[in-house]
């Protein structure tokens, strides 16, 4: 049961990345939160609203 939650999860995740990281802004928004994410460790409503101000900045 552990497993196939686990697949579950891993297929949504892929899904959801294909379907929001489409153009290089995003690419670059998405790599930056994951290497943040694996070296600092924080707070995730941290990398939520990086990520909405990165992209409120670099939509204009």
């Amino acid at each position: 049961m552990v497993a196939a939650s686990l697949g579950l999860m891993a297929a949504v995740t892929w899904q959801l990345t294909r379907a929001a990281v489409v153009d290089l802004p995003t690419v670059l928004i998405a790599a930056t939160a994951a290497l943040v994410l694996f070296r600092r460790r924080p707070n995730s409503t941290w990398l939520i609203l990086g990520g909405a101000a990165a992209g409120w900045l670099l939509q204009g």
